[in-house]
Formats: structure tokens, sequence, C-alpha cells
């Protein structure tokens, strides 16, 4: 096997490229929020905190990060991604136990990932499971003639416009927030 040569970097600035190359492959992916509002927003976020792998090149480009915010007692830690070439090399768990030394101790750990990598963060760093959250994607269409079967729950639907696309929000609100 041929060795990987990379370097690794922490909280780049939000204006490097890299995060131009972190948001393409988090698309890619599919990891992308409802709005895509976390991909804009989490390089200028004052609580994000970031260790990456790059290429030992001038350009030193994106091959792998681990991505997250700090707020009060907690860490919510997502992004722990690398380049499909560069999986199963090691790298994902060089910047993992990077990431993991640079976290508070005291903060609790919230992650925010994808159902199949829960087992792999469950084996290292986070063993207790907790609440889950999961997203849902269809048309605002569907949205809407599924929501036709709980007109009981009383929830509110707004439509808006995003990046140009027109959406629908749900806010739900227990009858005690009234």
């Amino acid at each position: 096997m041929k060795e990987v040569s990379f370097e690794i970097i922490e909280n780049p600035s939000p204006t490097s490229h890299l995060w131009k190359q972190w948001k393409h492959l988090v698309d890619a992916e599919g990891w992308t929020s409802d709005d895509n509002s976390v991909t804009e927003l989490v390089p200028s976020l004052k609580s994000t905190r970031s260790v990456w792998a790059v290429t030992k090149t001038p350009e030193q480009n994106f091959v792998g990060s681990v991505v997250w915010n700090e707020y009060d007692d907690i860490c919510w830690l997502g992004f722990y991604l690398l380049c499909p070439e560069y999986r199963g090399k090691g790298i994902g768990s060089i910047i993992w136990e990077r990431a993991m030394s640079r976290i508070r101790k005291d903060l609790v750990l919230a992650l925010r990932g994808v159902v199949k990598m829960a087992p792999r963060y469950k084996a290292r760093d986070t063993p207790v499971d907790g609440p889950l959250l999961e997203n849902y994607r269809m048309s605002s269409k569907s949205f809407q003639e599924t929501m036709k079967s709980y007109k009981s729950l009383e929830l509110t639907q707004k439509f808006v416009r995003v990046n140009g696309r027109m959406g629908t929000v749900l806010e739900v609100r227990s009858k005690c927030d009234r």
C-alpha cells in the first residue's frame, strides 16, 4: 500500500479554500441539513473548532476533518469526514484522536452524525446512547399531504425561501408552550 502524505492543521480561517472543499464533500455525501444553513454558518461561527488532514502540497487540499462547536457545557460534534480515496488508511483515526484531545473533558459530547457512523462513535469516545433526531427529506407537497393526518396536534407550518428555493418549516409546540 502506498504511504499517504498528509499533515494536520487546526481551525483554518473561515475564508480558507478548505471550507469550500469540505462543503463540496458534505453535499456529495448527502450530509446536508434541511436548508444548508449549517454548512453556510459553521465556518464563521466563533464556537467552531476543527482538526483537518490536508495534502502535503503547497495547495494543502482537503483530505479529512473533524468539526465541532462548543456551547456552554455541550460539544456538538459532527462532520467526521474523509475524502473517499483516503478512507481506510488510518487518517480518520488520527484526526479523531487529535480532535478528542482538543475538546474540553468537562463538556457533554452530542453527536451530529449519520446513522451508519453511530457504531464507530459508540466504540470509541461516545459510548452512551441518547435521544436520536432524524432528518427526513420530502417535497413540500408531500409534506403538506402528510401533515393533514396530524391536524389534532395543532402544528404550525411555515413556508420559507432559502437560497432561492421554497421549503417548509414545521414548528412544533406543546400545549404548555402557549
